[in-house]
């Protein structure tokens, strides 16, 4: 362990008792109230609430969101349509990030909130990774966890990220339909959109597959799969969902706006892959050489 990583464990550690009381009385714990029954289990496992915090609650944590300033942090090549963050090891050494939000991602990346998401998903990650827990050494319920970006034995990682979609100067999908990379499992967005945002699209796309799995690396063609649900962009609305080969998802695309989306991101990541994409073969991604282009999107560079 470098000195770096053992002053920011020994700090995420005195964040932790500094904020313990604080934690129990006012962070939103998001899935604390979520029953399994609640799991919606098709086209794959997942979970979505419209107003999930109370609202002055809520008011106090959107107020207190940072800048597009703040989370680009100086950065002059960023472009429209962008995806750029602040992680958890960020934002708990940023003092000009509010008491409030440091509490809620030290929550968000601790083994209590890990013991909420196997309380709920830990059947459907059986059912989706059979043999995971034999190769990891543990149950998916007596995993280890540690904050990502921190030094420490862990079977899992924990993320919570602010996230913010740049400015569009150009009709387009963040992110076209895809699954999320193969060594994380769990995935969540809270949605946080600024009330000055009246542009059109943003939301979040969930699709079924029309055929057996295949990719072009994470993303599927169109040709593949078929749109069944959409989570609209909503201010306080929280979605979750089991990462998987299954877990087909998109960003329908955005109008021209000077508003950044914004949202809260949530990983849970393995040391190993949970599973492996198929691939499109060489001839196949001939075939289909325009939809392969535009699947990849700027992948493709």
């Amino acid at each position: 362990m470098t000195s770096m990583d053992a002053n920011l464990t020994n700090a995420h550690a005195s964040e932790g008792q500094m904020f313990a009381a604080a934690v129990h009385s006012r962070t939103p714990k998001m899935l604390s109230d979520v029953q399994p029954r609640d799991v919606v289990t098709e086209p794959y496992a997942h979970y979505y609430r419209a107003d999930v915090v109370a609202r002055p609650l809520y008011e106090e944590l959107a107020a207190g969101f940072p800048s597009l300033e703040m989370i680009v942090n100086g950065r002059a090549d960023v472009g429209s349509n962008e995806a750029v963050r602040m992680t958890v090891k960020q934002v708990l050494g940023d003092r000009r990030i509010s008491a409030l939000w440091r509490e809620f991602f030290e929550y968000h990346t601790s083994p209590d909130y890990w013991h909420d998401v196997t309380r709920l998903f830990a059947p459907h990650f059986r059912r989706e990774f059979p043999g995971l827990e034999e190769r990891i050494g543990r149950a998916y319920e007596d995993w280890r966890v540690v904050p990502r970006g921190f030094a420490g034995e862990a079977e899992v990682r924990l993320d919570c990220q602010f996230v913010m979609n740049t400015p569009v100067t150009r009709t387009s999908s963040v992110k076209t339909p895809h699954v999320d990379l193969c060594d994380k499992i769990f995935s969540a967005l809270f949605y946080m959109r600024d009330p000055a945002d009246s542009s059109a699209g943003g939301d979040l796309d969930i699709y079924d597959w029309r055929r057996d799995p295949r990719f072009v690396k994470h993303r599927t063609l169109n040709r593949d799969v078929e749109l069944v649900k959409t989570v609209p962009y909503q201010a306080n609305s929280y979605v979750c969902f089991v990462n998987s080969a299954e877990a087909v998802h998109g960003v329908s695309p955005r109008g021209l706006t000077p508003v950044p989306r914004r949202y809260i991101n949530f990983i849970a990541e393995l040391p190993i892959k949970a599973f492996e994409p198929k691939q499109l073969n060489r001839l196949q991604k001939f075939w289909y050489a325009s939809e392969v282009d535009a699947a990849l999107g700027d992948d493709r560079y």
